[in-house]
């Protein structure tokens, strides 16, 4: 769980949520002697890390792979007890992921690959270091596709199916590429191509629930508002009032302006996230794909309009008394309702040449929060930044990183040593990394 300095410092740290953000915040300052009060609205922890156990069969309905980028969790997760499994063979239409993007035109995968790495390295420094230079903002806001394509790699074009929008990342011709330059590097684009992922064989839900152990979590504590009006903030929850010297919120933005006066600033940030909709599906079939673990489908990562359509699937087991072999499906279920989502399921698998015995559980997440391209090019990425530190507040979670737990852990990370810095009088409450 890392080292605690001897003395216990005084500064008192309330942080909403216990999702990954939440909690690897919690951990960074208690390393800093801080022991931060966490309140989460729901009766578990883990935001959408959901493990689920059906006889021998655990079955993760939310995050479910660590990549070559998760290396600080890898390490939290061995100090935990926990094992990791590398997932089994992949499949992409049929065929090894990294055939369907070698089958693309143009150049060699390996120039292709290094293209997109160095250009995305250039934008991602770019927005860390200019992010309101108008060039900037007006590159960051163009989408995957059209970046990708006026850098002609269209070998990459073939990856970002499968590692953006399979893995439920937004749809390339709608998520901008400043958003995907973020996550998106070498370590990822390996990890994807190479189907290098590994599953937590425990679940990331008994990892969480073993990292927290030592955390002051309450649960089932929805924090109900927030008075930043007096010289410290107060939180208001179903057991009174609670007096901080700051505020760390890992919640999405617009449930935080809700629950607190928000600044102009706060707002905009708010109104520049449009949060999508995806849905897992455990389901119960005799006749879907056996020989691999998990399979992908272009034809609805590629489209768009085909909302709701299946975007893969994995295979998690079987059990007689459900159904048959277990399978978790993913889809963009955005304004679909949970009947329209089941009738395209039961459609799409006759499409795909299956049949679903049984459909057990359909988990519906407010999930990748994509950045709006207007608001792109007109300064989100500085929004972003600013924003931290005022009124005692300060931000972290998927708004401000992306949904991969790596991301969040970094961003974290960055927001504990800006916020314990700036309170101890070291510099000014806002953060210049992006």
């Amino acid at each position: 769980m890392g080292h605690s300095v001897d003395t216990p410092n005084p500064l008192k740290i309330a942080i909403i949520g216990a999702g990954p953000a939440g909690l690897s915040a919690a951990h960074f300052l208690m390393q800093r002697g801080i022991r931060a009060t966490v309140f989460e609205a729901n009766d578990r922890i883990g935001g959408k890390s959901f493990s689920i156990l059906n006889g021998d069969n655990l079955n993760e309905m939310g995050t479910c792979y660590t990549t070559r980028s998760h290396t600080m969790i890898k390490g939290w997760m061995k100090d935990n007890g926990i094992t990791l499994k590398r997932l089994g063979v992949a499949l992409y239409d049929g065929e090894p992921v990294v055939n369907y993007v070698k089958h693309g035109p143009g150049a060699p995968l390996p120039f292709q690959v290094l293209r997109f790495i160095r250009k995305a390295a250039i934008l991602r420094k770019g927005i860390k270091q200019r992010p309101d230079d108008p060039e900037i903002m007006k590159e960051a806001s163009l989408s995957t596709i059209e970046w990708v394509r006026a850098l002609n790699i269209p070998k990459i074009e073939r990856a970002m199916h499968r590692i953006q929008t399979t893995q439920g990342y937004g749809y390339v011709d709608k998520a901008t590429i400043g958003q995907t330059v973020q996550w998106c590097d070498l370590q990822y684009v390996l990890s994807g191509v190479l189907n290098d992922l590994h599953m937590p064989e425990q679940g990331w839900t008994t990892f969480w629930q073993r990292f927290a152990r030592s955390f002051d979590v309450r649960l089932g504590t929805p924090v109900l508002g927030i008075d930043r009006s007096g010289p410290k903030p107060v939180i208001y929850t179903r057991d009174g009032e609670h007096v901080f010297d700051a505020v760390l919120s890992t919640i999405p933005m617009q449930l935080f302006t809700s629950i607190a006066k928000a600044t102009e600033l706060e707002q905009r940030v708010a109104e520049s996230i449009a949060w999508q909709t995806y849905t897992t599906t455990l389901l119960a079939s005799n006749d879907w794909f056996t020989g691999h673990q998990v399979i992908g489908y272009s034809r609805a990562s590629k489209d768009s309009s085909l909302q709701g359509a299946i975007l893969g699937g994995r295979a998690e087991g079987e059990s007689a008394d459900l159904g048959g072999r277990l399978y978790v499906t993913g889809q963009f279920s955005e304004s679909l309702t949970p009947e329209e989502l089941r009738e395209i399921l039961h459609a799409d698998a006759a499409h795909l040449g299956f049949t679903i015995n049984n459909v057990i559980l359909q988990k519906s997440w407010q999930y990748f929060p994509q950045y709006k391209p207007d608001a792109v090019a007109h300064g989100l990425f500085g929004d972003l930044l600013r924003v931290q530190g005022h009124n005692s507040t300060w931000f972290s979670g998927s708004t401000f990183s992306h949904e991969l737990v790596s991301s969040v852990v970094g961003r974290s990370e960055i927001v504990v040593r800006d916020m314990t810095a700036a309170l101890s009088g070291q510099q000014k409450p806002v953060s210049a990394d992006a």
